[in-house]
């Protein structure tokens, strides 16, 4: 830039810098005449909001006196039309929330039997300057697979509700809030419609400050005086984000989806109501945060920090983890400015492609400066007034006017802010040198793909190698033979939140699997020949919650002898087949024990019969559908008791298994999405399991059968 055109561009930016902090500061610039509605609505119409933020023309220069005038006009109608806003003065200090997905096992140590809290607050201080707030998810995606409902997911998991007390009392302590989870499209699971009476039931027994409301984008109605019973103030957050009236009760959201490229935005319920609480998360797949974070500063923004996403591992990369602890400091030291009412969103800055926001605040006027291209700025910011001090907020250091114009620079594809003082004290010192970082990291090219599934499976019990593949002379009572053999594996993986293992390709194509002969179950293990493993095994249970929950006082009811078995985890089962001198199929031996070689969808051919699975109610005695047989001779397969397999994969962030046959336990067909699916499942399909303990481990609806190879 030449020497005059950049004293031109001081000249022309102060101008109208100047009529924007006249305006921002509720004096009406001397040039500005009074619009009045229709002079109002012709501005205002032009701008679209398109994924939360504003879309204008590309003529429109919001920095003119007019568009300030209609912009300003505008969001005091709003305003008054909708009602006042206000929020705790706890969260207008919050800006980075953190996502515990409780089957995170970093999150539980299951050897010791104990939620490592402390280690995931440790980290997210030293990963990305501490949460602020967190919520705890617990149910999806394993809703549906037995009658229990999302409450149910909290009381089962290891210590119950205590444990979610435990949770809060600890984050508390740390100044940390903590949300439970409410998901709205429960409604076909146990107790279905007492959505609020649980609610309260775990707010009270858990001492959790708030409600995640999962999809809504509005606090259900008659909650927020139903939950005054509690006499204390009950935080709600919304998936969605909400609108007009209904965001008075909401006291923060989430940005899901929202523009952040570039991270110059104005964003319009920021603009408006700028003391709702807003956490971006631009993509919950990506791991790509940078222009996020970077609009999080340029709109004093809260981020939402979601590095497991229902099992997919989203790690952060420590570039945008290092932005992220660099601007949070400033953020909560400056969070009067970004709730202030009047901040003015793109005032005239000294480049076209240079963006200033303005936040008035007792401790000075904040402007926060955001620069698009790939190499840095140097030069005018914006227009300086007369005996202010301009501190850069990164540095600390003062910045020097020439022009009528403060200079200063960003980096590249970076931000930047700025503080204006009317003198610079020793506390506004103090208060500098302890949250300026001195530097942002720079933007580098840095690999965010995704990372890929596990790929690795592990077999906790191993091969028995008894037979090596030759059929034994008499086979073990109710155990048939599978012949060696190779078949296509086709796999079908509803996509449930997250993926799986590596199986892409094999849906249609197909893997070809060499299996040796094995012996198998005929039929689900039952109830009789469980007790028969407790009586002679001794078995000494880790953790007794839900074991057995379907034999009163821990005794077998007779009637129930023949069914098959429930409420057994993977660990009891697997107990139960190294006792028996077995071990569980893998997914591979059990698919191809139920279809053989000629690829079939059900055990017994090509069709659905609905006759030759459980209607549904509740288990039944093994072997009551004779013509449900495989080509092998196994039954119940699908449509009776989902099945446990030996197949445990364990990536960085969970463990999961996978479960077949589908259950006796169906929903309703205008039941959610969401929930995993109910019924009889095809042969080529499975369920996805995140495993987290025995106590929630074990189902109604969940059996095994056993294999000797």
């Amino acid at each position: 830039m030449g020497r005059a055109e950049r004293d031109a561009t001081l000249s022309n930016a102060a101008a109208l810098t100047i009529v924007a902090l006249a305006w921002s500061a509720g004096t009406p610039p001397a040039s500005a005449e009074g619009l009045d509605g229709k002079e109002v609505g012709r501005y205002m119409e032009r701008v679209r909001v398109k994924n939360g933020a504003w879309v204008t023309p590309k003529d429109a220069d919001l920095s003119r006196p007019r568009w300030r005038e209609a912009m300003d006009a505008h969001r005091a109608r709003q305003r008054r039309t909708h009602g006042h806003l206000d929020r705790p003065e706890k969260l207008k200090k919050s800006f980075v929330e953190g996502f515990a997905f409780l089957y995170d096992r970093r999150l539980y140590d299951a050897e010791e039997q104990r939620w490592r809290i402390a280690e995931f607050l440790d980290r997210g201080e030293r990963e990305f300057g501490g949460y602020d707030q967190v919520i705890l998810w617990q149910s999806y995606p394993r809703l549906g697979i037995d009658e229990r409902n999302q409450f149910d997911y909290y009381r089962d998991l290891p210590g119950g509700l205590g444990a979610v007390r435990e949770w809060s009392e600890l984050c508390h302590r740390r100044g940390v809030r903590v949300l439970i989870t409410y998901n709205p499209w429960d409604r076909h699971t146990r107790d279905g419609g007492e959505h609020l009476r649980d609610v309260l039931e775990a707010l009270k027994l858990t001492g959790a400050d708030g409600v995640f409301l999962d999809t809504l984008g509005e606090v259900p109605q008659g909650w927020a005086k139903a939950l005054k019973e509690l006499r204390r103030e009950v935080l709600f957050e919304s998936e969605g984000h909400p609108w007009d009236e209904r965001i008075i009760p909401m006291h923060s959201a989430w940005g899901q989806g929202w523009q952040v490229h570039p991270p110059a935005q104005i964003f319009n319920t920021r603009w408006i109501w700028p003391a709702h609480k807003t956490f971006l998360t631009h993509h919950r797949h990506s791991r790509d945060h940078w222009d996020e974070v970077c609009c999080a500063w340029f709109t004093g923004t809260g981020v939402l920090v979601w590095e497991v996403v229902f099992g997919n591992d989203t790690a952060w990369v420590e570039r945008d983890k290092a932005l992220l602890r660099a601007v949070k400091p400033l953020l909560q030291a400056f969070w009067q400015n970004f709730a202030h009412p009047d901040w003015q969103p793109f005032i005239a800055s000294g480049h076209k492609e240079l963006k200033v926001n303005l936040w008035p605040g007792e401790l000075g006027t904040v402007y926060t400066l955001c620069w698009p291209r790939p190499a840095g700025y140097r030069g005018p910011l914006f227009a300086a007034r007369e005996g202010r001090t301009y501190l850069d907020l990164v540095t600390g250091r003062k910045l020097s006017v020439e022009g009528g114009m403060v200079l200063g620079r960003v980096g590249a594809r970076s931000v930047g802010g700025v503080l204006e003082v009317e003198r610079v004290t020793g506390r506004l010192r103090s208060l500098l040198k302890r949250v300026c970082p001195g530097k942002l990291p720079r933007y580098v090219d840095v690999r965010t793909s995704r990372i890929p599934p596990v790929g690795r499976v592990d077999h906790r019990l191993g091969r028995l190698n008894r037979y090596r593949g030759r059929r034994p002379e008499p086979l073990p009572p109710g155990m048939v033979w599978v012949p060696s053999g190779k078949f296509v594996m086709r796999v079908d993986h509803p996509w449930h939140g997250a993926s799986c293992y590596d199986h892409y390709g094999w849906g249609k194509k197909g893997k070809a699997v060499q299996i040796q002969g094995f012996a198998i179950d005929a039929c689900p293990v039952t109830n009789q020949q469980f007790a028969e493993f407790l009586s002679a095994a001794g078995y000494q249970l880790p953790e007794k919650h839900n074991f057995l929950k379907h034999w009163p006082g821990g005794k077998m009811p007779k009637r129930l002898a023949s069914h098959p078995v429930v409420y057994v985890s993977l660990d009891d089962a697997r107990a139960y087949a190294k006792w028996a001198g077995k071990r569980l199929p893998t997914e591979a031996e059990w698919q191809y024990a139920a279809g053989g070689l000629d690829d079939r969808p059900w055990p017994w051919g090509r069709r659905f019969a609905p006759t030759r699975v459980n209607p549904g109610g509740g288990t039944m005695p093994v072997g009551a559908f004779p013509k449900d047989a495989s080509p092998f001779g196994l039954h119940d397969l699908c449509g009776h008791v989902w099945q446990w397999l030996d197949d445990t994969y364990t990536d960085r962030v969970h463990s999961f298994t996978v479960l077949k046959g589908g259950s006796f336990f169906r929903l309703p067909k205008d039941a959610s999405k969401w929930y995993v699916h109910t019924g009889p499942l095809k042969l080529t399909s499975h369920v996805k399991l995140p495993l987290l303990s025995p106590s929630l481990d074990r189902f109604s609806t969940v059996g095994f059968r056993c294999v000797i190879d």
